[in-house]
């Protein structure tokens, strides 16, 4: 996966919750780094830095710029979700002839037509509140795997799908 932020969990050895942590990150398959606070002054001074009152707030995690203070399971999914949207899996909907990738409730969208045995990409949409995050470019390429795995020849119609097949060497000669 391309386009990856940065994630750190602030924390040390000996805590419980840094533990519990660990465990979470581990099971996203998603690289992240350790930063023991009380081992290594530096990654001490780095957590402060995140924090007005400068205090050793363990533990927390970083997704790129975003910081999550101790937070809950289901925050961490949304924003692992939300800020690396290429981890997600992409559905076809066949009955409503459309490819959706759900954000945490929210769904980005690419509805097609079929005509003479091609799929023609007619409008993709990205929630208001999600746009400018890549989101719309992760839709776009994983709905060309998913169409290409499943034997379709498609046709972007979209000027934003025919933007994304254009600029890459691989989808410009698969996608018309």
């Amino acid at each position: 996966m391309k386009d990856i932020p940065k994630i750190k969990l602030y924390g040390t050895d000996g805590c419980h919750k840094t533990h519990y942590y660990q465990i979470l990150l581990d099971k996203t398959d998603l690289s992240y780094e350790f930063l023991d606070v009380e081992a290594n002054e530096d990654h001490a001074e780095e957590l402060r830095g995140l924090y007005e009152n400068r205090k050793l707030n363990f533990p927390t995690i970083t997704i790129g710029k975003k910081k999550l203070r101790n937070p809950y399971k289901e925050d961490i999914e949304k924003w692992l979700n939300k800020l690396i949207p290429s981890r997600l899996d992409i559905v076809h909907d066949k009955e409503n002839k459309r490819f959706t990738l759900d954000i945490n409730g929210e769904l980005a969208k690419i509805d097609y037509s079929i005509r003479d045995g091609k799929m023609y990409l007619n409008h993709s949409k990205v929630p208001f509140n999600l746009r400018g995050q890549g989101i719309g470019k992760v839709l776009v390429e994983k709905t060309f795997e998913q169409l290409t795995k499943e034997g379709y020849k498609a046709v972007a119609v979209c000027s934003y799908i025919k933007a994304v097949a254009r600029r890459s060497e691989h989808w410009k000669t698969i996608i018309q």
